[in-house]
């Protein structure tokens, strides 16, 4: 029996659920990679509009 596949946890305007495999199934924040990138790419932008207050 295969093991069981967790996905991401993210929805889009719609409420429809991604359906992408989470990058870590027992963490704390179950996202997929794409989900991830966009959370690392709204930080830098938050970090660098900081910077330049």
């Amino acid at each position: 029996m295969p093991e069981r596949i967790v996905t991401c946890r993210m929805t889009n305007r719609l409420g429809n659920r991604c359906t992408a495999e989470a990058i870590d199934p027992g963490g704390e924040a179950v996202i997929c990679v794409r989900h991830a990138a966009e959370v690392m790419r709204t930080l830098a932008l938050a970090e660098k509009k900081a910077a330049t207050r």
